[in-house]
């Protein structure tokens, strides 16, 4: 997934960079849904975290570092949480690669690179990327996995009871 968002990332910037398209927006599905150039100096939802962005960084790449560490075991147990954590952490990836882009001055990134915009008329959600696509599929499936999955199997066991 890392690999797919960093494309489609790569793909935006130099698209929007070469057709000088700043401050614009392209339907790609009527209004509902559009592409358009942002970088995100700050975390989700567009919180600014820009004076703390090494700080952010470092917690992502620990972040991974870990999550790396806990997928490894989930796999070896053959775990059916593997699919939800690889979502997560192909997206923390993802993210992770641009806050890093950003602290190579050469590479002129000023934040995590979000382009889709979803909403009707006046009304959108946040910019965002496919790495953050990912890991909120990621966490819809641990979320079904984890909770949906269990009770159903704690109702059957109580009525066969």
């Amino acid at each position: 997934m890392a690999l797919f968002d960093q494309v489609s990332k790569i793909f935006i910037k130099q698209y929007w960079i070469e057709n000088d398209l700043f401050y614009s927006s392209l339907n790609v599905f009527g209004d509902y849904v559009r592409f358009i150039f942002v970088e995100n100096p700050g975390i989700a939802f567009g919180i600014d975290t820009s004076r703390y962005h090494l700080y952010i960084t470092l917690l992502t790449i620990i972040a991974i570092i870990f999550l790396s560490y806990y997928l490894y075991k989930l796999v070896v147990e053959n775990s059916y949480e593997s699919l939800s954590w690889s979502f997560i952490l192909g997206g923390a990836i993802g993210n992770c690669i641009d806050r890093i882009l950003v602290l190579i001055p050469s590479y002129s990134y000023t934040g995590v690179i979000d382009f889709i915009d979803i909403g009707f008329n006046q009304y959108r959600w946040f910019t965002f990327n496919l790495a953050d696509t990912s890991i909120t599929v990621g966490l819809i499936i641990y979320i079904y996995q984890t909770y949906i999955l269990k009770l159903n199997k704690s109702i059957e066991e109580e009525t066969t009871i």
